[in-house]
């Protein structure tokens, strides 16, 4: 193997993240999702929101090239290992969403996410045709616009159903 199929796996990989056993873009999501709450915990939704933003256009810049190179050095059309995209698309729903304490909005913007990534509605997966690359990541974000829309809708549907 080159170095330059090795560089493509460990940052398509995001430094190994993407080998972890057992649906590695569930990890990369529960990742990004550490992340956002940390980063709302201690600094709050102002500063939380613009870094999910920031993270997700930097992820989504590296991604593209990235993502055309993992799929030479794999062999494969949107490989497995890769998971950038779907750090992209986590912190886009953050970027989008944030509603309630960070916990909940954490978990409410990963399991919306991880649904519609999954799921892949229309139109999804015409999205993973794009070519270059475009077409791993954009599905991805196509999916965090579907997540952040649903999250508001269950958070603002559990905020009117919470006592007090």
């Amino acid at each position: 193997m080159t170095d330059e199929a090795r560089r493509a796996k460990l940052i398509g990989s995001a430094l190994g993240l993407g080998y972890l056993p057992v649906a590695p873009g569930t990890w990369a999501s529960v990742a990004a999702a550490a992340l956002y709450w940390v980063i709302r915990a201690s600094a709050g939704a102002a500063a939380a929101i613009p870094a999910s933003a920031l993270l997700c256009l930097a992820t989504v810049a590296v991604g593209v090239g990235a993502a055309a190179r993992a799929e030479k050095a794999h062999g494969a059309r949107d490989p497995g290992p890769f998971v950038l995209d779907e750090l992209a698309g986590q912190w886009l729903t953050y970027a989008l969403f944030w509603w309630g304490t960070p916990v909940l909005t954490a978990a409410l913007g990963f399991l919306t996410f991880r649904f519609f990534d999954i799921a892949k509605p229309f139109p999804l997966r015409r999205l993973e045709k794009l070519p270059d690359g475009w077409g791993v990541m954009a599905d991805d974000l196509g999916a965090a616009l579907y997540a952040a829309a649903l999250s508001w809708v269950l958070g603002v549907g559990l905020l009117a159903h919470l006592p007090g």
